[in-house]
């Protein structure tokens, strides 16, 4: 199942990597200071240490043990600046580097958005995994394109306004509370909201909006203003939340849907999904289905090649039966759960008399159109 922890970027992973250990005395050009377990941390600097090349537009170092960013003037027409997974606590010293195009310190000790102001070139900015609390001082980065603030400490969506160019923002595990401030990004396609607080599934009218994630939050309701507002969604991941019921009929509205994650719910009646004439993947695992009623309601479904129905209760009430009547239903299925439909099945069916030797093997092969 789809987790957008770190969908959009990066893979997730754990905190910044902590470089302590005795080290051999400090050399020129070299800093120390303490880590959180009070050894010695020897820091590396950029264009002492580690060498910067004045003609390249780019700079990439990665788990160097880099505490500051510093030296940038060298390097004038630097166009992309990756330092992820440091030691960096603040955005510094970049006013030499008015062509940045892409800025990335995921994985560092940032707390604060700042240090941008002079980057109107700017189109990535990626800080996953720092301290950041607040969106904030990136009204002069208009041309940015894609933001990625998931693993923060954010409560708020807000400071966004000026960006009508983004077209991806990922907001995944902070402590956001409610969709807001988003109104003015017309041209977003992709929104990760996964692993925050949010209750309800409200949003402004993004029309252009193609993949949607708010799983793992506190939904409990449905709210059909959401198939209003982003008729082009083609994924949209709402699994491990509280939702109950029928999916409501407004899902219908959404007629390019490609993926559909609902794993994790309280649902118990799926049939609107049958309105969605280019759905492929369906996630419903781990529901409230019971019958195979609710299951055939989707069998017009032509584009379906993809169905997660396991940890329902008809998974239970069919018994070993469950594989061969799923795939009965959706001729065109090429995977029902975590197997492909194309594997052999062997389906053990023992004689009431129990005899050894009277053991009858089914193999089902199941060949898509």
């Amino acid at each position: 199942m789809p987790d957008d922890t770190r969908t959009a970027g990066p893979p997730a992973s754990g905190g910044a990597p902590q470089e302590s250990r005795q080290d051999p005395p400090v050399s020129p050009g070299e800093s120390e200071s303490e880590g959180e377990t009070g050894s010695p941390v020897t820091y590396l600097r950029l264009g002492v240490d580690l060498e910067l090349d004045p003609t390249s537009d780019a700079i990439t170092y990665q788990t160097s043990r880099i505490h500051k960013i510093e030296n940038l003037q060298i390097c004038p027409h630097l166009k992309r600046l990756a330092l992820n997974a440091n030691d960096i606590e603040k955005i510094e010293n970049l006013e030499s580097t008015p062509e940045l195009e892409e800025l990335e310190l995921y994985q560092n000790r940032v707390r604060k958005i700042e240090g941008l102001s002079t980057l109107s070139h700017l189109r990535v900015l990626d800080l996953s995994f720092n301290k950041v609390r607040k969106i904030e001082n990136l009204e002069t980065a208009v041309k940015l394109v894609k933001l990625y603030l998931s693993s923060n400490k954010i409560q708020v969506i807000e400071g966004l306004e000026t960006l009508t160019r983004l077209e991806l923002l990922e907001l995944g595990s902070n402590r956001i509370r409610e969709i807001q401030g988003i109104a003015t990004l017309t041209e977003l396609k992709e929104l990760w909201l996964g692993k925050n607080k949010i209750t309800e599934m409200k949003l402004p009218p993004l029309l252009n909006l193609q993949r949607l994630s708010i799983q793992s939050n506190r939904l409990t309701r449905w709210n059909d203003s959401l198939f209003s507002s982003c008729p082009s969604l083609e994924e949209l991941y709402l699994s491990h939340n509280r939702l109950t019921g029928a999916i409501p009929e407004a899902i219908g509205k959404l007629k390019k849907l490609k993926i559909l994650d609902l794993g994790a719910n309280a649902v118990d009646d799926m049939r609107a999904v049958a309105q969605l004439p280019e759905l492929e993947e369906l996630w419903i695992n781990d529901n409230h289905i019971s019958s195979l009623e609710a299951v055939k309601a989707l069998n017009s479904m032509d584009s379906l090649r993809t169905l997660y129905l396991e940890g329902n209760p008809i998974h239970a009430n069919l018994g070993p039966s469950y594989r061969q009547n799923i795939v009965q239903i959706f001729p065109k299925l090429q995977q029902l759960d975590a197997l492909l439909v194309s594997e052999t099945v062997n389906i053990i069916q023992r004689p009431l008399s129990g005899k050894v030797g009277a053991t009858k093997q089914k193999s089902i092969m199941k060949h898509n159109a």
